[in-house]
């Protein structure tokens, strides 16, 4: 059974809502979205497939908003930064200096 898709108008209280069925055929699909939803409307019905993720419509995952927010952390954060990773290299070279010694 395939995975079907639609963007479908369910009345002027709920608007239009994103809605996904289980069906054999286009017409099935069709079927369910009016009856099961009563769905006054369907626009753009098409079949997805398994790997298909919902958000692919340009969203992010939850490794895409941990980078995103690694990037914006750096970029608030980039004078501590350089501070305390300059402090971390000098007492780095300070321990190796003093190991060779």
């Amino acid at each position: 059974m395939a995975t079907w898709r639609a963007q479908c108008w369910l009345g002027s209280e709920v608007g239009y809502q994103d809605l996904e069925v289980q069906a054999n055929t286009w017409n099935g699909a069709k079927s369910q979205l009016e009856r099961v939803y009563g769905a006054e409307q369907i626009i753009n019905l098409h079949e997805v497939s398994d790997d298909d993720d919902y958000s692919s419509g340009g969203g992010f995952d939850g490794a895409g908003m941990l980078v995103l927010a690694v990037i914006v952390f750096a970029i608030a954060a980039w004078k501590y930064i350089l501070i305390f990773g300059g402090i971390a290299l000098v007492i780095w070279l300070l321990i190796r200096f003093a190991n060779d010694n």
